[in-house]
């Protein structure tokens, strides 16, 4: 049970093996043979101290001008302790540095390109980084190399009956196989992942930068996505184009522009163009030469880049889709497939519209397909279909898109024909939502029309357990239909957020897409004669979502939120550190700076943890006379500690609460139960009987590390047992686990830790959830509610913090009814679908 296969691609020479899941460490083939070097003994350099490092990096972080770097180096200089030279006099020194250790890293290059139009030649700059060199300064720095994936792998866990095989990583999905297949053998896919987006520099939106943004796909997410060393680097900076009114609607216009992006990118992608077709031989730091071939894997991006990228020809083109050839008034059917683009016809279309003898007669063939008279810049680099690059996006396409633009509006507009009442209804249902570690609190949504997409993210989450009493299905048939079309949205989005997907939840996720299709369907056709338009793009790209999981891995792997994360920074430099002139190349002057420092903090890091390892081993090896196990694992830890206070002092400040009705005397008969379950002796071998004078400990604070259902990996949640956490009283719940077969959901009341004899036992008052609802509603089968029914609070139980699963949250709905929410994580999500299956529910659609 739970064996873990591993079959890399044939042509690694690499041959399967099966071992037991739990000692399943996912590595690269050549890990065992890597050793990793010493770490460098002076990573600040070419600073001539750490110290030096350490203030320009503030200097840096804090976007200080010249004047302000100034002032800081003259504080240091009057402080420094002489322990180490500081040298520095002021801005210029700092400046030369920065500019010294940045010659380590791949630089921008600045090129111009010309473009002719409207009988002139128009003039942009494009700066980017040498993508291969980018590549190879990444390969070459001996703290990645060991993560890096150069072969395709298929992995699979056993479930109890087969392996079942599951997805993550790009280099585990079908389009990272396919690309190594149409290799020589021995040749390793070098796969790159590209985000472009124009941004608003200044408020008001006059100033746009064109960062472009790589990773690789040979990494895996928790160091790719990440914001520091082999993350997101911005290798590109495209020019804007400023509208012109006297050509602004006109086709030529709009393809002049898609020319201008293309040729710009080509340079971009110039480094790759050559070595796609013969590869490239590098020698690794494994002292193993590998021949490696560059692909673009992944375009990650909005519906507008994606239409450039593609050179389509947007919403309104008869062909809108840049993935497949849905026509422009089928959007709507999302349960129909229709053919996919691949860059082979579309270059085949634009080769017979350009052997049309006039301008008119290229157009109508190109029109007929949404293609645009433009050379794809992604055709120079070969195994790169731009069409299957493109990547569904769950910030842009659902939470930007679906959501926030169509079912949130129409679901406010019923909400807003009940009335104020109801209105403030709804907003008092979000104020009195619990609180829940990453996810935002909106209080008042019902007058928000604009908000950030992440924002937008939480509000749909809570939209069905704020609403499902308001617009019910007596007063508002339709506003019901709708909100029954919005909880299977939610199921969509849950399994599209997945972070490994299964064979299973793959097709659980399309019978879950299929699903809401029909239902939404329906609702279309009983609003046909509302002015509402439901055949928008943003709903048709859905249809993509698990063909992209199979080609790509899971949906994270192209999201663009950790891209448009890094606009922070750039917005900053802008206002802080340029001359707002001619600031593409001051801004990306900075860049190269802050990505220098990342580079010197990790090696600094690294440098600090080897220090300590050395310290500690040093310390077991001269003091420690018995082993001693350096882990720092456990599965519950108290935390917010309190005064230890006796039984007649807690009685007596719980006197109102029923939960405390004979605390004493149920803990004695608890812990005589418990002990002999656990093997532990009763202290002199008689029955425990604790005293009113005998003092325990409590704890308003709980850290549970347990292994979610998605990953199978160890995650946390902190939850809290406080009558006054930042003013308000939070009473977290939790799953407990009962017996191997039988889990059950309760409330925090009271977290203590007691002594008896030798032994402490941490210890939790809970007020169970665990009495049958009975026969489920209509209404509960309709919206997949997981109902439970808490026991009088007087019948609250102890439990040892050990049996806690992890944690839960609930809300109200009745005076001893509560609901369980499973959109707060994507391992909650799974916990009740299967809670669901257990229980016997069947969803009605």
């Amino acid at each position: 049970m739970d064996d873990t296969s591993d079959i890399h691609h044939p042509k690694s020479g690499i041959p399967t093996k099966i071992f037991a899941f739990s000692d399943f460490m996912r590595h690269p083939a050549h890990h065992s043979s890597w050793s990793a070097p010493e770490p460098n003994a002076k990573p600040w350099r070419p600073f001539r101290s750490r110290l030096e490092f350490d203030i320009a990096e503030i200097a840096l972080e804090a976007a200080l001008n010249n004047e302000q770097t100034d002032r800081l180096i003259d504080i240091c200089r009057h402080c420094a302790a002489q322990l180490e030279k500081f040298m520095f006099k002021n801005h210029k020194d700092v400046r030369a540095k920065w500019d010294a250790v940045s010659q380590r890293l791949t630089g921008f290059t600045k090129d111009m390109i010309s473009i002719p139009f409207a009988d002139k030649t128009w003039d942009f700059d494009v700066y980017y980084r040498d993508l291969w060199e980018w590549a190879t300064d990444l390969l070459r720095d001996p703290h990645l190399f060991p993560y890096f994936h150069f072969d395709a792998q298929r992995l699979a866990k056993f479930n109890g009956q087969s392996f079942e095989r599951f997805i993550d990583e790009p280099f585990t999905a079908q389009d990272f196989w396919d690309a190594q297949s149409q290799l020589p053998h021995s040749a390793k896919p070098l796969a790159f992942i590209l985000y472009a987006d124009k941004t608003k520099l200044s408020s008001f939106g006059t100033a746009k930068g064109y960062p472009i943004v790589a990773r690789l796909a040979n990494l895996p997410t928790h160091i790719r996505n990440s914001q520091g060393m082999g993350g997101g680097y911005i290798v590109g900076w495209l020019p804007v184009v400023k509208e012109d009114k006297a050509h602004a609607g006109l086709p030529a216009w709009a393809n002049f522009k898609a020319t201008v992006w293309h040729k710009s990118f080509e340079r971009i992608l110039s480094s790759l163009a050559a070595k796609s077709k013969t590869g490239q031989w590098l020698e690794c730091l494994d002292i193993v030469q590998r021949w490696f071939f560059p692909l673009i894997l992944i375009l990650s991006s909005d519906f507008e880049e994606q239409s450039t990228m593609a050179l389509t020809r947007g919403v309104r083109a008869l062909w809108p889709c840049p993935v497949c050839l849905v026509p422009h008034d089928k959007l709507s059917d999302m349960l129909h497939c229709y053919p996919r683009r691949t860059s082979c016809d579309s270059e085949a279309i634009l080769a017979t519209a350009r052997e049309r003898e006039t301008a008119e007669e290229r157009e109508e063939v190109l029109k007929d397909y949404g293609l645009r008279d433009v050379v794809n810049s992604f055709s120079t680099v070969s195994s790169t279909d731009v069409h299957r690059a493109l990547s569904w996006d769950k910030l842009h396409f659902h939470s930007g898109g679906l959501w926030s633009d169509h079912l949130w509006v129409e679901l406010q507009k019923y909400i807003n024909s009940l009335g104020r009442e109801k209105m403030s209804q709804v907003d008092k249902s979000y104020q009195a939502f619990p609180h829940w570690r990453d996810q935002k609190h909106p209080n008042q949504v019902m007058n928000i029309s604009f908000t950030d997409n992440s924002t937008h993210e939480d509000i749909s989450k809570m939209i069905v357990y704020a609403t499902h009493n308001i617009l019910t299905e007596a007063d508002c048939p339709l506003s019901y239909l709708l909100l029954r079309c919005v909880q299977l949205y939610l199921e969509l989005n849950m399994y599209a957020s997945l972070e490994v997907h299964t064979t299973e939840t793959i097709s659980s996720g399309r019978h879950t897409h299929l699903a809401f299709a029909a239902l939404l369907w329906q609702y279309i056709n009983k609003t046909v004669e509302s002015d509402k338009n439901w055949n928008f793009l943003k709903l048709h790209m859905g249809s993509h979502i698990f063909d992209d999981v199979e080609a790509k891995g899971a949906t994270r792997n192209y999201n663009t939120k950790p891209n448009e994360k890094m606009h922070g920074s750039l917005k900053d430099s802008y206002l802080l550190r340029t001359n707002f002139r001619d600031v593409a190349e001051q801004i990306l002057c900075i860049n190269t700076w802050q990505v220098a420092a990342d580079h010197i903090h990790h090696h600094l890091f690294k440098f600090n943890d080897h220090q300590c390892q050395l310290d500690e081993e040093d310390f077991l090896a001269t003091v420690v006379e018995r082993p001693v196990s350096t882990s720092n694992s456990f599965h519950v830890k108290l935390g917010s500690k309190q005064p230890p206070l006796t039984f007649d002092a807690i009685q007596m400040a719980h006197q109102a609460d029923q939960a405390f009705i004979n605390f004493r005397v149920k803990l004695n008969d608890f812990l005589n139960v418990l002990l002999p379950s656990l093997s532990i002796p009763l202290p002199e071998g008689k029955h425990i009987h604790l005293r009113g004078t005998d003092k325990i400990t409590e704890y308003r604070f709980i850290h549970i590390n347990y292994e979610s259902m998605v990953d199978w990996r160890q995650h946390t949640d902190y939850l809290r047992s406080n009558p006054c956490f930042f003013g308000s009283p939070r009473f977290d719940c939790v799953f407990i686990r009962l017996t191997e077969n039988k889990v059950i959901l309760g409330r925090l009341v009271f977290c203590f830790e007691c002594l008896v004899g030798n032994n402490t036992f941490p210890l939790a008052l809970v007020h169970p959830f665990d009495v049958p609802t009975g026969l489920r509603t209509r209404k509960d089968k309709d919206l997949n509610l997981y109902r439970v029914h808490a026991r009088p609070r007087a019948q609250a139980q102890f439990f040892p913090v050990r049996s806690f699963i992890r944690g839960a949250l609930l809300i109200v709905d009745g005076p001893s009814d509560y609901l369980v929410v499973d959109t707060t994580d994507t391992d909650m999500f799974l916990r009740i679908k299967m809670m669901h299956l257990e229980a016997g529910h069947i969803m009605c659609i």
